[in-house]
């Protein structure tokens, strides 16, 4: 098959005509007559444009699954609207079943009683844009236990009121006292979320955690990936696993810590606080990371942690410097949202990648204004992070956000915090592809080159209408 069109290769050879794919590998690149010639019975198709393929470099595909068959909440700034979703689906729902959601961003946590009054007869969790906070009527609360009683769990808090009542709000580790009596989530959720990423473009997928890993050993050893699947493990269960490949689809690489929250949910742990005092959650400490990141390195297994507060960057840098030595794959720091001078600073010398999330800034820029006055200057360092000349790799976090290329290519291009730390195109585009590879460990992936993967994304008018996977055609 000969495709042609504007070929970016992401190699020295730069942009070309066209490329020629044999099997599930790339054959040869180059002009549209050279390759005419050389392969004169091949069938050609002509695209706009023809990228390696797109990685999608941070998402939890299980629980974008699980997102696409509950309400979206996405944009929803005030607890009423959100209230109003929850009656009218309320209606259709058989009383007693749970009614799921996610994606709202308030400034000040609401209380249960909206929802009540909104469904009196469902049990109802809902969680905030980042995932780090929910929201819950009396009716789930009843269902888990939670009384005036029930102390905070590690790593989270119930939100009280002044008679120590829960409010129905619920920080980080905290949701997992409704989520533990919710249907689970499985293999179809799972399943489901990887085929909307197909279908969006993307080849190749990074898990970033809550998901067992043998749902994904299951679709690779059906043949039912319909992506290469980087997956970093949840840290409760590494122990379990074995590093390495799965086929050729699947490789369990990673084991991922989450070293704070998040800037919606204010738990994202900052150096200066927060206007309420407060200075967010730090959830795995510092010196966990750093014990059991050693066992995971020595294991034979990579090391991703979530930092966005400066505190928590401070710190999971720290780590990264001190484990260093004993690494045999590149460390991920995931978000990196706000970040100082002196950590910049400190970005030197490692081997990382930055696994970063422009589109949030669409979002949390406001929030950014509200809760961080004074600090803009370090949040969403882009071209700062850029400079530093570590692979940068680009994702969604979906289902905190959709995962739709055009809104990291708008968020990264027009920085409406700080238009000096935007991108160009081509950078973004370079984070979706190379950068994402080489964030992996998987050099011979994210270019358009001879002997390399036949992994394509395929565009017009600049979105993604297909993909090459394995050499086949999908459109």
């Amino acid at each position: 098959m000969l495709l042609y069109g504007r070929v970016e290769t992401m190699t020295e050879a730069g942009q070309v005509e066209a490329v020629y794919l044999e099997g599930d590998r790339i054959a040869d690149v180059g002009s549209l007559q050279d390759l005419s010639a050389r392969y004169p019975g091949a069938k050609k198709q002509f695209f706009e444009q023809i990228t390696p393929g797109l990685h999608e470099a941070h998402a939890h595909p299980q629980m974008w699954g699980l997102q696409l068959d509950s309400l979206d909440l996405e944009g929803l700034t005030d607890p009423q609207a959100v209230a109003q979703q929850v009656a009218e689906k309320a209606r259709a729902l058989p009383p007693g079943g749970w009614i799921r959601g996610g994606g709202y961003l308030f400034r000040a946590y609401p209380t249960r009683e909206l929802l009540d009054a909104a469904a009196p007869h469902h049990p109802v969790f809902l969680q905030s844009r980042d995932r780090h906070s929910g929201w819950a009527n009396t009716r789930a609360l009843e269902q888990a236990g939670i009384t005036a009683q029930t102390p905070d769990p590690p790593g989270g808090v119930l939100v009280r009121d002044a008679q120590g009542q829960p409010t129905g709000y619920l920080l980080e580790a905290a949701q997992e006292l409704v989520q533990r009596v919710m249907p689970k989530p499985g293999l179809a959720e799972l399943e489901r979320g990887l085929h909307d990423l197909a279908r969006r473009g993307y080849t190749a997928v990074h898990h970033m955690g809550w998901c067992h890993f043998s749902l994904a050993e299951q679709l690779a050893e059906s043949g039912r990936l319909p992506v290469r699947l980087w997956w970093a493990l949840d840290r409760d269960h590494w122990r379990e696993a074995r590093p390495g490949w799965r086929g050729d689809s699947l490789e369990i690489a990673a084991v991922k810590f989450f070293a704070d929250g998040a800037l919606g949910s204010r738990t994202a742990w900052m150096v200066e606080p927060y206007p309420d005092g407060s200075h967010g959650l730090a959830l795995d400490a510092l010196e966990l990371i750093l014990s059991e990141g050693r066992a995971a390195l020595e294991a034979g297994l990579g090391l991703v942690v979530h930092a966005i507060g400066t505190r928590a960057v401070q710190g999971v840098l720290e780590v990264f410097h001190q484990l260093q030595p004993i690494s045999r794959r590149i460390f991920r720091l995931e978000h990196a949202q706000h970040v100082r001078d002196a950590e910049l600073a400190r970005l030197a010398g490692l081997n990382l990648a930055l696994s970063l999330q422009p589109m949030h800034l669409l979002g949390d820029a406001e929030l950014v204004r509200f809760h961080l006055k004074g600090q803009e200057h370090e949040a969403f360092r882009l071209r700062d992070l850029w400079k530093t000349g570590l692979p940068v790799a680009f994702g969604s976090d979906a289902p905190v956000m959709k995962p739709l290329y055009e809104l990291n290519l708008q968020a990264a291009t027009q920085h409406p915090l700080n238009p000096a730390q935007s991108l160009t195109p081509a950078e973004v585009l370079w984070a979706h592809t190379r950068g994402a590879a080489l964030a992996a460990g998987w050099p011979q992936h994210g270019q358009i080159r001879p002997e390399a993967p036949a992994d394509l994304t395929l565009w017009e008018n600049g979105r993604p209408v297909g993909r090459v996977f394995r050499g086949g055609l999908e459109l």
